[in-house]
């Protein structure tokens, strides 16, 4: 029993990390087509922006903890509002469900100062014509952006960009999406000197892969696959 005991890690509220955190997970509240989520999801369902949360956040933060030597704590990981300045504080942002964005003004004006800043955006949790019910997403993500900065575009990505050999070597990007029929693309935009701001998962959901590997309930293959992409994302987005 003693020693059982000594080989289990130690829990997450154990970990001490000296100094500030290096980084945290910020996720992006923003506006929302909340009437079409709730036809689709429920109306007790969250706000497509919180999807995942906080499971997914809480997952990824224990795997930096783990897997790099980024400085992080049990709780660096922060709801942050597109309206507020201060994503301007978080040099990597979280947006879950862009395809329900409907942005206001002062959301779109931070959204391109953000860019146009150095910042770097993550969407996920995206796909073909939402459930069959809206527009199509990859769209929606493609027109908000092209109002925030419109001199930028949304380009898709193979896998030989580097933010996918980063930190892991990721070995494909032919997966299967945790549901659905859907065939995963990348797409991502970039500033004026080819540094990569924004990679879109589409037709994927690589935040639903964390929370449910922690669950047990996804294959491991893809699962693992994903762990691999979201580290490579915020080691590409710390050291360019």
């Amino acid at each position: 029993m003693i020693l059982l005991t000594a080989l289990v890690p130690p829990a997450i509220s154990d970990w001490y990390e000296p100094g500030a955190p290096e980084f945290v997970f910020a996720r992006l509240e923003c506006s929302n087509r909340l009437l079409d989520a709730a036809q689709i999801w429920g109306p007790f369902y969250p706000p497509p922006w919180k999807h995942d949360y906080p499971e997914s956040d809480e997952f990824i933060i224990g795997l930096i903890h783990e897997l790099t030597g980024i400085r992080v704590k049990p709780n660096s990981y922060k709801i942050v509002k597109l309206s507020n300045p201060e994503i301007f504080e978080y040099p990597f942002l979280y947006l879950s469900e862009p395809g329900f964005l409907t942005l206001n003004d002062k959301e779109i004006a931070n959204l391109g100062e953000y860019i146009r800043r150095g910042g770097f955006i993550m969407a996920d949790d995206f796909r073909t014509a939402a459930f069959l019910h809206g527009p199509e997403e990859l769209e929606v993500l493609r027109y908000y952006l092209k109002r925030a900065v419109p001199e930028r575009e949304l380009v898709r990505l193979d896998i030989s960009h580097p933010i996918f050999h980063s930190f892991f070597d990721v070995d494909t990007l032919k997966m299967k999406a945790p549901y659905g029929d859907w065939t995963p693309e990348f797409w991502g935009m970039s500033d004026e000197h080819g540094r990569l701001q924004v990679i879109a998962n589409y037709n994927n959901d690589i935040g639903d892969f964390w929370k449910y590997l922690d669950e047990g309930q996804k294959p491991l293959g893809e699962s693992t696959r994903s762990i691999r992409m979201g580290i490579d994302y915020i080691v590409y987005a710390m050291s360019h």
